[in-house]
């Protein structure tokens, strides 16, 4: 007789983090949910990582191992999905952690709702193990993919971020990550949340995401660790965005044109506000998208304080001739 497939595919994908990963996949292994499977990805450690991952889960009958060479983090993600079994996708960082209840707050979530997707509140540890809370909330959401992801763009109540969330493995044969960028989530979190039927989404913590110098995405805590290839990239990935939601989902057109607007309007007081003199090529483009899209959106009903102030910022930094306004 086959066994039966598990509920939830938990990956776990790693690459020089052999400080890091025990506590990550304990905190999967002592899970208070145990139909799952853990998947555990070696994307190509070039230091101990490998050794590590396998005698962590040295006689462990709920967990594979596999081992890349030299993967981008798109496909390691994607190498994960073929293996995955589950009904539903859990995706854990290697640095982070998960409380011990949170795969069954999850799955109770998204099966008592009838949703694709379920979401939950998180906390931030910083160095000398210092918690803070962040994206919580009291309330239960249940949304439609035209709201929730207005609030995953808002990111007031959740992140792009692929931890956190549970996943219909189902929304992965649409969609899956790309391979040739850095910042995978961001290209595709957002393209999930359009396609689900349903989400639903509790703030209460059950995730940590940990910060230390070796984030990946460290650059988010500190707007002076910017670099010109990064500012790129998440360029060319609010430009697709943008063109996608606006077909798919063209009900909510103007949020998804502020929201790039938003972006971009941070994004050149970063650059401003911390001479970021490396990112000059960058500055002008976002001056050239703001002088292009001029005051369109300082009526928006979304448009916050705070970005008046960075508007006007913008219209008195401005580097080019007075003969070029905006």
């Amino acid at each position: 007789m086959m066994a039966s497939l598990p509920k939830i595919s938990v990956i776990i994908l790693t690459y020089n983090r052999p400080h890091f990963i025990q506590r990550s996949v304990d905190s999967i292994l002592k899970q208070d949910f145990t139909d799952f499977e853990l998947i555990l990805i070696d994307n190509g450690s070039t230091d101990s990582t490998n050794e590590v991952c396998k005698a962590i889960l040295s006689g462990n009958t709920t967990a594979r191992f596999i081992r890349r060479e030299d993967s981008s983090i798109g496909g390691g993600r994607n190498a994960g999905l073929d293996a995955a079994r589950g009904e539903y996708i859990a995706f854990i960082d290697d640095d982070d952690y998960a409380y011990p209840d949170m795969l069954s707050f999850l799955y109770n979530l998204a099966k008592i709702h009838g949703a694709d997707i379920s979401f939950c509140g998180s906390d931030k540890e910083l160095p000398g193990s210092v918690i803070q809370p962040q994206f919580l909330f009291d309330e239960l959401l249940v949304l439609t993919p035209e709201d929730a992801v207005i609030e995953l763009l808002e990111r007031r109540l959740l992140n792009l971020a692929t931890p956190t969330k549970l996943f219909k493995k189902k929304l992965f044969e649409r969609e899956r990550f790309k391979e040739d960028r850095k910042y995978d989530d961001i290209s595709t979190t957002y393209k999930l949340f359009a396609s689900a039927n349903r989400i639903v989404g509790h703030g209460i913590p059950k995730y940590c995401f940990n910060r230390h110098g070796g984030n990946n995405s460290g650059f988010t805590d500190n707007d002076k660790k910017l670099t010109p290839a990064q500012l790129e990239e998440y360029f060319i990935t609010y430009r697709e965005r943008t063109a996608w939601l606006l077909e798919k989902l063209p009900a909510i057109s103007e949020y998804v044109l502020y929201s790039e607007w938003s972006f971009l309007l941070s994004m050149y007081r970063k650059i401003v506000s911390h001479n970021l003199i490396n990112c000059e090529e960058q500055r002008k483009y976002c001056d050239a998208y703001l002088c292009k899209a001029g005051g369109r959106h300082l009526k928006s009903p979304w448009i916050k304080p705070f970005e008046f102030d960075y508007f006007k910022l913008h219209q008195e930094t401005r580097n080019e001739p007075v003969s070029k306004p905006c």
